[in-house]
């Protein structure tokens, strides 16, 4: 006696075909990225944030820092410079260490002096290419 195998019935075979799409779907985005990622270089931007002093320390005033890459490749060793311009003026690195192409980081810098809204000069000194 020969035991037939069970049809499959018209759901089943629209979950394969739903499966199979968004299979094909995805191995094909990540194929596109694959190839167009990674030809630009990274383009990194400097943002600085409004000056904040802690309760037990009121003398300091802390700034953050967001370096946004949206290059191509990633960058790592990213050496940032901010300048409060004053007499004198008052100058501090922040190093981060890798910034993947698409993201960011954040980091705090401290100044002796308050600085006002759209004082600091920020730039991005340099960076390795990982």
């Amino acid at each position: 006696m020969m035991i037939k195998a069970p049809q499959k019935n018209w759901l089943e075979w629209s979950v394969f075909a739903v499966g199979l799409a968004l299979l094909l779907a995805i191995v094909g985005y990540l194929g596109y990225r694959a190839i167009s990622d990674g030809r630009d270089p990274a383009a990194l931007h400097v943002e600085v944030g409004a000056p904040w002093s802690p309760e037990d320390a009121p003398a300091v005033h802390v700034v953050s820092v967001t370096v946004r890459n949206d290059g191509g490749q990633s960058a790592a060793e990213v050496d940032v410079e901010v300048i409060l311009p004053g007499d004198p003026p008052e100058r501090r690195e922040l190093t981060f260490d890798h910034v993947p192409h698409g993201s960011s980081r954040s980091g705090a810098l401290t100044f002796e002096r308050r600085p006002e809204p759209g004082q600091l000069r920020a730039r991005v000194l340099g960076y390795l290419e990982p």
